[in-house]
């Protein structure tokens, strides 16, 4: 897993947008990145295929459908 430091995350913030966090922020922050960072490689393996389109017509349609039912 990519290690990214509390530290860097202040540097970022504070660079970035002159905002500040507290040390448990930034330490909160930065242990829940590294898990983010590890899993986005993953993404460049997926193709079209794997992707599924959440409000495509197969998707409104049966919604339709059932709520059509529910209207009777």
């Amino acid at each position: 897993m990519p290690l990214l430091t509390a530290d860097a995350v202040k540097k970022a913030l504070h660079d970035l947008y002159s905002y500040e966090v507290s040390d448990a922020d930034a330490q909160a922050i930065a242990n829940g990145a590294g898990p983010i960072f590890t899993l986005s490689q993953h993404l460049k393996t997926l193709t079209v295929d794997d992707v599924s389109v959440p409000f495509g017509y197969p998707v409104i349609a049966a919604e339709a459908q059932r709520l059509a039912k529910l209207k009777r």
